[in-house]
C-alpha cells in the first residue's frame, strides 16, 4: 500500500488528478452535497434521508442540473443491491464509512468493489472523531442529527494493498457545533483502482435488467444512449 502525506491545501488537488474519467458516477450517501470533483454524464446520488433527498432535489432544480442528475433514496445496503456488477464507472464514499460500525462499513465495501469499473473514493476522518449532536439537528439545522453521529473510528491500515492513500494530519480545525479543537484532526483519501475481469458481465444482457420495470428499462437504456453518443463525438474529434 502507497500512502502519501500531504498539507491539506494540497489533498483535494491531488485526488482530483487521480480520479479516472467517467461517464457514470454514483454518490453514495451525498447528503445535499454531492461530490464536485468531477462532472460525469450521469451523476447518481444515493441518498437514504428524505429531508435531504428533498432539499438536494431542490438544489439540482435551482442549479439546472436535471440533465445529469439522479437522485434515489437509498442507504449503501441498499445501493449494493440495486446495481448490477460494473454498472458505474466511479463510486465516491465520501464522509460516510465513519457513520457506520466498522464491521458493517467492511462488508458493504467488499460488495461496492462488484459494482464499479474503474474506481473506488473514500474520504473519512483519521482515527475516531466524536460527533454527536444532542438536539438532533444537524449542521444545516435540519433534523439529520441522528444520521450525521460517528460510529467508527479509521485508520490506514484498515485499508489493504489494493489501496493508495492520500493524507495529511491537520484537516479538521473545528468540530460539528463549530467549536474549535485544542488541535487539528487528521483526515485522508483511501483510493482502489478496479481491474475488470477479463470476461464482463454486460448489464444489457444480465437477469438485473430483464427484471427491471419497463421504467427501469427506458432508464438505464436512456444512460446506454448517452454513452454511445459520447464515444461517437470523441472518436470524430
Amino acid at each position: 500500500m502507497n500512502i502519501y502525506w500531504m498539507p491539506r491545501k494540497k489533498l483535494d488537488l491531488i485526488i482530483k488528478q487521480k480520479i479516472k474519467p467517467s461517464a457514470i458516477v454514483l454518490d453514495i450517501g451525498c447528503g445535499i452535497r454531492p461530490q464536485k470533483f468531477q462532472k460525469p454524464l450521469i451523476h447518481i446520488c444515493c441518498e437514504p434521508f428524505g429531508q435531504y433527498v428533498e432539499e438536494l432535489q431542490k438544489i439540482i432544480y435551482r442549479k439546472k442540473w436535471t440533465d445529469r442528475f439522479v437522485v434515489i433514496q437509498a442507504d449503501w445496503s441498499m445501493a449494493v443491491k440495486i446495481f448490477p456488477p460494473f454498472s458505474v464507472d466511479v463510486i465516491f464514499l465520501i464522509d460516510v464509512i465513519e457513520h457506520l460500525p466498522k464491521t458493517e462499513a467492511l462488508a458493504l465495501l467488499k460488495k461496492t468493489e462488484k459494482i464499479a469499473r474503474k474506481q473506488i473514493i473514500i474520504f473519512t476522518p483519521l482515527g475516531f472523531l466524536v460527533q454527536k449532536h444532542p438536539d438532533g439537528k444537524d449542521a444545516w439545522g435540519m433534523e439529520g442529527g441522528k444520521m450525521q453521529e460517528h460510529r467508527s473510528g479509521w485508520e490506514l491500515s484498515d485499508f489493504d494493498d489494493t489501496w493508495e492513500i492520500y493524507a495529511t494530519d491537520k484537516y479538521h480545525t473545528t468540530d460539528n457545533l463549530g467549536h474549535f479543537y485544542h488541535k487539528p484532526h487528521g483526515a485522508f483519501y483511501a483510493v482502489k483502482d478496479i481491474i475488470l475481469p477479463k470476461k464482463k458481465i454486460s448489464i444489457w444482457e444480465s437477469n438485473f435488467f430483464q427484471d427491471l420495470t419497463e421504467f427501469g428499462q427506458k432508464y438505464f437504456r436512456k444512460i446506454k444512449r448517452i454513452i454511445h453518443l459520447k464515444n461517437i463525438k470523441e472518436r470524430n474529434e
